[in-house]
């Protein structure tokens, strides 16, 4: 019997991503086992120290050797004889790749129902976030108005969603004036808000935590 190795070839990449994985992946024998087996060897991978890091290019050696596998497979006997390099090489992939790309803020303005003058904000429009994490433990959506007043605070309740390592979040643009928004994330808990940028900002670098600026929107 050939056993499925949709774990491999596509719940690697979706977990990745942060994405859910569909009903199969909860049912199926050889998925459930190939799963536990990369969350078994992540947990070591994780425990490794910092002297530990793998040499460079390490992730390009690491998609040949799985495409290699992927490519003479029907030569291989049964799936437990895969050598364990290649499978601990995957979960060292599927474990540190996510966390390596920085924590990022891109930040768009949808158009509302005014008349439109200019390609300018205006009040009604709809400031929209959408943020990567990198896998920190703590993250914040904020937006500041005219730097002084806190429009929108949030981590994983509404108005922000959190899905795998994305975070949004959706604010109306309700008045005239600048807005800034920005991605706080740390590994420890995020402080209080005080309500203002520089405060806020402040207390939050003081307590550990990082700051990304997305590009400020001048409401006119």
């Amino acid at each position: 019997m050939t056993r499925c190795d949709r774990f491999e070839t596509e719940a690697v990449h979706l977990l990745e991503q942060g994405l859910p994985l569909d009903e199969h992946f909860s049912s199926c024998p050889d998925c459930l086992a190939a799963r536990a087996a990369y969350e078994r060897l992540g947990e070591r991978v994780s425990a490794l120290s910092g002297d530990e890091e793998p040499p460079p290019g390490w992730e390009a050696r690491v998609w040949q050797r799985i495409e290699d596998r992927r490519r003479s497979r029907h030569r291989w006997g049964p799936w437990w004889v895969v050598p364990v390099a290649v499978a601990a090489l995957a979960a060292f992939l599927f474990v540190r790749i996510p966390g390596q790309g920085p924590p990022s803020l891109r930040v768009e303005v949808e158009p509302g129902t005014t008349v439109r003058r200019g390609l300018e904000a205006q009040p009604g429009d709809r400031l929209q976030l959408k943020a990567t994490t990198g896998g920190v433990d703590y993250c914040e959506l904020r937006v500041y108005r005219n730097d002084a007043e806190l429009i929108l605070r949030c981590s994983t309740e509404p108005p922000c969603s959190r899905r795998g390592r994305e975070l949004r979040a959706s604010v109306a643009l309700d008045g005239i004036g600048r807005y800034q928004p920005l991605l706080l994330f740390s590994k420890r808990p995020l402080p209080a808000s005080a309500s203002d940028l520089q405060t806020d900002t402040g207390a939050a670098l003081a307590a550990g935590a990082d700051v990304e600026l997305g590009s400020e929107i001048v409401v006119r």
